[in-house]
């Protein structure tokens, strides 16, 4: 089982009408260039906290196998110039400048004062960036009464300001604070006697409910954390199940559910998207949305359920900071009326949203390590050859 890779990747750009730049300007500056990996592959069993295989899981969703990753990169602490072109020595203890759980994270929720001070503190300590995910900085280039206008290539993205005519996600506002405590919420993840006092800790930290679990905690086989399929309008209720990836340590690592099957390259359902796909499917598919049984959604193994290399991201990550989670479990957009389809033009424009970048510049292999041959070095991006 591949427990999601955070390894950059060789990439090519995207024609895609609704990404940062016009389809003509689309450039990747990273295409065909090489990166060290270390690649792993290790029996479930070995990581199952009870050393047990996938035959014995209890469901696909099965809680007891999800397991929390990251990476952390160090350096001696001194390093001493030698004189005469002699090599450098190197002493001291060994100091961590780098890590890497959640993809993005650094980039995409740290702010830049806090970057260094981030990549030196280990997953344990992440406790003090929780703000930085309950009112996440990006959030504010997708607000127009904030910075939503500062950057046309994220005018796709908006935030929910009423959802349900009730419910602002703006940083700052109160999200669904109003329902703390309250009968509505008894049973849910919500529900200060199961997860609540961390999901709804005050009034000013509307993106507790899903950029914090996202991120933080991963997200709960529990009512609201189910997609709106079943709901009938309420988005409290138990609904289709999609994800369970719940480690709830506070702390930034790439979480997996290893019990999830793996969706095969060749179904016509395989999509970048990883779980935004898979609840796009399980809202609007017959195949998966007249029910709210668990049953398999092709991409309910992508990413943030474990990071597959085709993942894209930077889209992923970018729609769920504009609130498309959210919308999944029934908290449309604002201009979806509470009657007819809440497949509005907000849902559809953040879905059709990307990047820039939707695949690798070259093919993937079938069997370990999964990536392929680099590139020849020494020719840059335009080189146009034959694999090392």
């Amino acid at each position: 089982a591949c427990c999601g890779c955070t390894a950059p990747q060789k990439r090519k750009r995207s024609s895609h009408p609704q990404g940062f730049r016009p389809s003509a300007q689309a450039r990747d500056g990273l295409a065909k260039f090489n990166c060290h990996s270390i690649v792993l592959e290790i029996p479930i069993s070995t990581l199952q906290k009870n050393n047990q295989p996938v035959t014995q899981a209890t469901s696909i969703l099965d809680p007891n196998y999800v397991i929390g990753v990251w990476a952390s990169a160090s350096r001696p602490e001194i390093t001493t110039l030698g004189s005469n072109g002699s090599a450098p020595t190197f002493s001291g203890n060994w100091i961590q400048v780098s890590r890497l759980g959640m993809p993005l994270t650094n980039e995409a929720v740290i702010p830049i004062g806090q970057k260094d001070k981030w990549n030196a503190t280990t997953p344990a300590n992440d406790l003090q960036y929780a703000s930085n995910f309950t009112n996440p900085e990006l959030a504010l280039y997708m607000d127009d009464s904030q910075f939503g206008t500062a950057v046309p290539g994220l005018a796709a993205l908006r935030i929910q300001t009423n959802s349900l005519g009730s419910f602002d996600f703006r940083n700052g506002k109160k999200g669904l604070w109003s329902l703390k405590g309250t009968a509505a919420v008894a049973g849910t993840a919500l529900d200060d006697a199961i997860f609540g006092t961390i999901l709804l800790p005050d009034s000013m930290s509307p993106r507790a409910v899903d950029i914090l679990p996202i991120f933080y905690t991963g997200v709960p086989n529990l009512p609201p954390y189910q997609l709106a399929t079943g709901k009938n309008g309420n988005p409290l209720a138990a609904g289709k199940p999609f994800i369970n990836n719940f480690l709830p340590t506070l702390g930034d690592m790439l979480r997996l559910n290893m019990a999830v099957p793996v969706t095969p390259r060749n179904d016509p359902n395989f999509s970048s998207l990883g779980i935004i796909q898979a609840a796009v499917l399980g809202l609007t598919d017959p195949a998966y949305n007249t029910n709210t049984n668990i049953q398999f959604i092709p991409n309910m193994d992508g990413f943030p359920n474990g990071r597959r290399l085709e993942d894209d991201v930077t889209t992923i990550e970018l729609q769920a900071v504009s609130g498309v989670a959210l919308a999944a479990i029934g908290l449309w957009y604002d201009d979806y009326s509470g009657t007819g389809s809440p497949v509005t033009s907000n849902l559809i424009s953040v879905l059709g949203f990307n990047a820039g970048v939707t695949q690798n510049d070259t093919s993937f292999r079938a069997c370990f390590p999964y990536l392929q041959t680099p590139w020849r070095g020494f020719r840059g991006p335009s080189y146009a050859g034959l694999l090392m």
